[in-house]
């Protein structure tokens, strides 16, 4: 617990693996996920990994084994959504995100031989720039921009990873909704690429806030964006490409193919 609390720099599967790990060995399995909710709020594949285990119980399926099916569905599902990135089609020249995430980076290995520039802006206060830099940069030039130009640039689409796709927000890393909102005004698409297990059927919980030091007075910043649906042109997971996409269904669909996975 004290682990997932004190990490900044790394995502959502790594949040869920360690999860898996600590319900797996718990005397309560579905308590201690519901406990592991409240670390980082709106990082989804924590309640995705709750509400799992609840309904398992509920089912009279052993929770335990259903951690370990959705830990083995989130494998399978960063290896569909592989899949999806190059059968999507999607190929910008010019792209802006912010931050560090893996699916971006995975779109710009896989889908990005048309991309030639990326501007990189900061999330703050988060401390994942430098990796985002140095990640990025394997695969396409890299102009790191402060997060006030994004609506003063010139690109083709915004890209980002989601930490969560709940029933009334895609949550990600503060920052989020002003480049959203500036690709939109701009007439750029608005992409995000995430894997199915980030979507789950609740409303966006309440940011986690941190103190930051904003030029020596210290504040209280958000951890994360809860950003209008309707903001994002295009959805890319491991179940495909859309251009609509609601997060009960999504659960839904999902929770059929982990509790298959634990049949099996």
């Amino acid at each position: 617990m004290d682990e997932l609390s004190r990490e900044w720099v790394r995502g959502a599967s790594w949040y869920l693996e360690k999860a898996v790990e600590i319900v797996t060995n718990s005397d309560n399995p579905v308590a201690q996920a519901e406990e592991l909710r409240r670390v980082r709020p709106g990082m989804a594949p924590l309640d995705f990994l709750y509400l799992v285990l609840k309904r398992a119980e509920d089912a009279g399926v052993d929770p335990r084994s259903a951690a370990v099916a959705v830990l083995r569905y989130a494998e399978e599902a960063r290896r569909r959504l592989d899949e999806a990135i190059v059968n999507s089609g999607f190929c910008p020249r010019r792209i802006a995100t912010i931050s560090l995430s893996r699916a971006v980076a995975r779109f710009l290995e896989l889908a990005g031989r048309c991309v030639k520039r990326l501007y990189l802006a900061e999330s703050r206060p988060g401390v994942e720039f430098p990796e985002a830099y140095r990640t990025y940069s394997k695969y396409v030039e890299v102009v790191p921009v402060t997060d006030s130009a994004v609506g003063a640039l010139e690109y083709d689409a915004a890209v980002v990873g989601l930490d969560g796709l709940y029933q009334d927000a895609a949550v990600n890393k503060v920052g989020t909704l002003p480049l959203l909102a500036a690709a939109r005004a701009i007439g750029a698409r608005a992409v995000a690429v995430f894997e199915s297990y980030k979507a789950v059927p609740l409303p966006a919980p309440r940011p986690m806030e941190v103190e930051a030091d904003v030029w020596g007075v210290r504040a209280r910043v958000p951890l994360f964006d809860r950003a209008p649906p309707d903001l994002i042109d295009l959805f890319i997971t491991d179940l495909g490409a859309s251009a609509e996409l609601e997060a009960d269904p999504v659960f839904d669909t999902v929770l059929k193919k982990v509790f298959k996975l634990v049949v099996g």
